[in-house]
C-alpha cells in the first residue's frame, strides 16, 4: 500500500492495495458501519478487509462457482453473496461462517440486496426471475416473473416496500415487496429502441431512481411520474460487457444539476470497474484486483449533495 497526492480536483488517494483473488474481481462493498470492505471474485471466494488500513482479515469460501455480487446487512454483521452456482449464501462476519444457503434459481444468480431491516433478501438471476427470501430461515417467500432477459441489478427503497429491478431487456420494473405485484414499468425508448439496463439504485430520499444503460448513459428517473429528469453522458464510457463499470478503468463524477463531468479518476488500466461510497470515502476496484480508496478533498466537503458518482 502507498500514499499519494491529489487525484483530480475532487478526491485524494488515501491508499491502494489488491484484492488478493486468484481470478477476476467482480465487486466491492463497504460495510455500513465503516469497519470493513469486502470483495468477491470469479474464484468463488469473498475477501474481508479492514477499511481503515486496507489490511486483509479473512476469506469466506463455500460457493462452487464465481460470485457475481455481494451485499451487507445494515448492522454489518452479515454479508450475502450470489453465484454462478445458482445459489445465494448468507455469512456471519464475526465467525466467518456460512449460516444459510438459498437455492431455487435455475440459472446464474446475478445480483442481491438486503432490505433495511435485514430480515429480507432479494436476488435477481439470469433465469429472468426475482426471488424474495426470509434471511433468517433461508425460505423463498415469493418468486416474481420480472423480465424477458437476465436481471442485472436489484435494489429496495429505504423503507423496503418497493423492489426495483433492471434487466438486459431494457426495462426497469418496480414491485410491491409484500404482494409481489408489478407497480410500474419504466422504459427509455426514444428513437424506437431501448438499451439494456445494467444498474439501478434508489436515491437516498427515495424519490428517484438512478439507472445505467449500455448506451453509455446514466439517467435519473422520477419514477412516480414515469419520466427522466436528468441524463448524464460523457466521461470514459460505461462498459458494454459488465453490469457496472467503465472500459477504461476510470470513475466519472457528474454534477447533478449541470450534468457536466466534474472529474475522471483513474483506478487501473483494467476494465470492469466497481465502486462503492460511504460518506466522503469512495472505494474502487478493477477487474485485475487493483483497489484504491479516495477521500473527498477538503474544499468539497460539506457540499457533496450536488454530485452523482457512477463508474
Amino acid at each position: 500500500m502507498s500514499e499519494s497526492q491529489n487525484q483530480g480536483e475532487l478526491y485524494t488517494l488515501k491508499y491502494f492495495t489488491t484484492s488478493k483473488h486468484a481470478k477476476e474481481t467482480t465487486t466491492i462493498k463497504i460495510s455500513p458501519n465503516g469497519i470493513y470492505f469486502a470483495t468477491a471474485s470469479s474464484d468463488a471466494n469473498i475477501h474481508i478487509f479492514d477499511f481503515k488500513t486496507g489490511s486483509f482479515i479473512r476469506y469466506l469460501g463455500g460457493h462452487s462457482r464465481g460470485i457475481s455480487d455481494i451485499a451487507w446487512s445494515r448492522d454489518s454483521k452479515h454479508i450475502a453473496s450470489v453465484s454462478d452456482d445458482m445459489s445465494a449464501r448468507i455469512w456471519d462476519i464475526e465467525y466467518g461462517e456460512c449460516i444459510n444457503v438459498m437455492e431455487g434459481h435455475t440459472f446464474h444468480v446475478t445480483c442481491v440486496e438486503f432490505n433495511y431491516k435485514g430480515n429480507l433478501l432479494v436476488t435477481g438471476s439470469a433465469d429472468e426471475a426475482i426471488r424474495v427470501w426470509d434471511a433468517q430461515s433461508g425460505k423463498c417467500l415469493k418468486t416474481l416473473s420480472a423480465h424477458s432477459d437476465p436481471i442485472a441489478s436489484v435494489d429496495l427503497s429505504w423503507d423496503g416496500t418497493i423492489i426495483a429491478s433492471a434487466s438486459y431487456d431494457g426495462l426497469i420494473r418496480l414491485f410491491d415487496t409484500e404482494s409481489g405485484q408489478c407497480l410500474k414499468t419504466l422504459i427509455y425508448d426514444k428513437g424506437g429502441s431501448s438499451f439494456p439496463v445494467s444498474y439501478v439504485r434508489f436515491s437516498p430520499n427515495g424519490n428517484y431512481l438512478l439507472a445505467t444503460s449500455l448506451d453509455n448513459t446514466v439517467r435519473l428517473w422520477d419514477y412516480m411520474n414515469n419520466r427522466v429528469v436528468k441524463t448524464y453522458q460523457g466521461g470514459s464510457g460505461i462498459s458494454e460487457k459488465f453490469t457496472c463499470g467503465s472500459e477504461s478503468g476510470d470513475v466519472n463524477v457528474w454534477d447533478l444539476q449541470s450534468k457536466n463531468v466534474l472529474s475522471t479518476i483513474n483506478v487501473s488500466s483494467s476494465p470492469a470497474l466497481q465502486i462503492d461510497v460511504l460518506g466522503t470515502i469512495l472505494i474502487a476496484v478493477s477487474l485485475d484486483g487493483t483497489i484504491k480508496v479516495f477521500e473527498l478533498s477538503d474544499d468539497f466537503k460539506g457540499n457533496d449533495s450536488d454530485r452523482v458518482e457512477a463508474d
